[in-house]
């Protein structure tokens, strides 16, 4: 959930400098409310806006942290308000994502470690971001290589694919969080021989740096990842 918040704050609030300031804040506070409050709480467990807002009150109803949000111009309560935000933003992706990675805990077929890699599988993270930046080692569109701005994107979607599809390192692309967007919403994909496809509906794209000329080096086993994308998620 840290990394979806982090995502989140680099896509949708570019005023926010340096996100990992913020994501990084809700660990500490979740470590606040643990070794001082004697709470066992992880604040990235917590996926109800409410429940959050009632945690944010208790935890400033404690002088030291009012005042330690006070001494640090107001940087705690400023990450509590923006996952606060981001929770009800996301609220169905959210529901939709827990009810996936419980059916893969459920899952009476796998091993555990199968059950891990499948699951860091769906927020990026793990051996298939690993091996996508083993495959790709940059941005596949802009060429852009600081890993920490780029995103482990499934080309057919992980709720869509079987288990092995889900941890296949070619059912994946390394992309800007911009690109990683478009793609994820059908406004973008790319043909057999790696040229992009830009959707009818995508309007002065030129302004999201995608220009008709992109062309990306795909990989073989990629393709029929493409061809499910190009058919059921790109907009026509």
């Amino acid at each position: 959930m840290k990394t979806k918040f982090n995502n989140w704050l680099k896509e949708n609030k570019p005023r926010v400098t340096k996100p990992e300031k913020y994501s990084d804040t809700i660990t500490t506070i979740s470590n606040h409310f643990r070794k001082f409050l004697k709470k066992d709480i992880d604040l990235y467990d917590v996926k109800n806006a409410n429940e959050l807002l009632h945690l944010k009150d208790e935890y400033f109803s404690h002088n030291e942290f009012y005042v330690k949000n006070k001494t640090g111009k107001h940087m705690y309560s400023r990450a509590l308000d923006l996952y606060i935000e981001f929770l009800e933003t996301n609220r169905q992706q959210i529901d939709d994502t827990i009810k996936e990675v419980e059916d893969v805990k459920n899952d009476q077929t796998l091993t555990n470690l199968e059950k891990e890699s499948i699951i860091l599988s769906r927020i990026g993270q793990g051996k298939f971001r690993e091996e996508l930046i083993d495959l790709w080692n940059s941005c596949v569109i802009s060429k852009f290589d600081d890993s920490r701005f780029l995103i482990a994107s499934h080309i057919k979607p992980w709720k869509k694919s079987t288990n092995q599809e889900k941890i296949d390192k070619y059912n994946g692309l390394l992309l800007l969080p911009t690109y990683d967007k478009l793609f994820d919403l059908g406004f973008i994909s790319f043909d057999d021989e790696g040229k992009i496809v830009i959707s009818k509906f995508l309007h002065n794209f030129g302004k999201l740096g995608i220009d008709e000329e992109i062309v990306i080096d795909i990989k073989n086993d990629n393709k029929k990842y493409l061809k499910y994308h190009r058919e059921e998620i790109f907009k026509k």
